[in-house]
């Protein structure tokens, strides 16, 4: 049997008994991890907002992990991995560089100052509402580093909204995904990105797979789609293959019209609102987080456009789901696709 180990790098005042560490370490324990924990302290008071307290605390930090970690034979491993929170992000990665180790890393709520040592592979969550770094600075930084990025919406520095019942949720959408890449079951280039033609074909296979024949688009309809709004499609990737899609057209319209899946030449570039066609995920890969994900990209970019807002319809069953990102229901639609009964439901920035 290979020899694991999993190294934790606590963050300034988040020790590993609190709920992301704590649990993240039982969870590689549970996948036969031999555990290390990395208890520094010592930290200066008043550490957030000062860049100059950030270093020292940086460095005292790393002077005591090299002292912690001292007599661990790092060559023993096969597979070494390192978990880590705020400040402990910086620490972790420059403490395997300075060793010249091979580490997997997930990185809770990284602080802009940590992107410089972040080489190694891993994954990052962070929240829209943490205050010790800016949202666009921890998604600039993923991105131009290949990172994986997991984003909590209202989330602060804890992952914490302040909502207990939609904190308990996200901690066990955050450990989920925590696990799956503790396993290996969860590969290390999830990436979002727009459409282009070269999607047609597996666009067109992931509807008819998550929708039934009566209400799925046609290949024909998406390869119009394609021509004209290729940028208002939200594609998940993993590893080459389309996972999750979110698509639709912009309009004036308030409503979300019959015509408008059949017809992409409605599509109004300048127009106040984001229309959803489809928000599908691959029937074996649901229940992993991709969608929450994926969606929360999307209305972070329609925000970010300066539009009113996303309106979408959906089952009665999924009303729930929708609300979950902050949709609120209309009651019942116009709409009459594929002679279902569809809700209409809008979220207004």
């Amino acid at each position: 049997m290979s020899k694991k180990i999993v190294v934790i790098f606590p963050g300034v005042g988040y020790h590993v008994d609190k709920p992301l560490l704590y649990y993240s370490k039982k969870l590689a324990a549970q996948n036969g991890y031999e555990i290390k924990e990395v208890p520094y302290g010592k930290f200066p008071k008043g550490v957030k907002g000062s860049r100059e307290k950030m270093e020292k605390a940086f460095f005292s930090a790393l002077e005591q992990a090299g002292e912690i970690l001292k007599d661990i034979d790092f060559s023993e491993y096969e597979d070494v991995l390192f978990i880590s929170k705020s400040v402990g992000t910086a620490v972790a990665s420059a403490y395997a560089g300075k060793h010249g180790l091979n580490t997997r890393n997930i990185y809770y709520t990284p602080v802009e100052a940590s992107f410089q040592f972040m080489k190694q592979p891993g994954i990052a969550f962070t929240g829209t509402a943490d205050t010790w770094v800016t949202f666009d600075a921890v998604e600039r930084g993923c991105r131009e580093r290949g990172f994986p990025l997991y984003v909590t919406e209202d989330g602060n520095h804890s992952l914490e909204t302040g909502d207990v019942r939609r904190d308990l949720e996200n901690l066990q959408t955050i450990m989920k995904i925590t696990e799956e890449y503790i396993s290996g079951k969860r590969g290390l280039e999830a990436t979002i990105r727009h459409a282009d033609m070269d999607d047609l074909e597996q666009i067109a296979a992931l509807e008819a797979l998550c929708f039934p024949e009566a209400e799925a688009g046609k290949r024909e309809d998406f390869e119009k789609r394609l021509r004209v709004f290729p940028e208002h499609f939200w594609l998940l990737e993993e590893d080459g293959e389309i996972v999750s899609m979110v698509n639709g057209m912009v309009s004036n319209s308030r409503h979300l019209l019959d015509e408008m899946f059949e017809n992409a030449g409605l599509h109004e570039e300048n127009g106040a609102w984001q229309m959803i066609f489809g928000v599908e995920t691959r029937p074996d890969r649901q229940g992993r987080g991709y969608m929450d994900k994926l969606m929360r990209k999307v209305i972070r970019d329609v925000k970010k456009q300066g539009r009113k807002g996303l309106v979408l319809t959906c089952k009665e069953g999924l009303i729930s789901f929708y609300e979950r990102f902050g949709f609120v229901n209309e009651g019942r639609s116009r709409s009459e696709h594929g002679g279902a009964q569809w809700f209409e439901m809008r979220l207004e920035f």
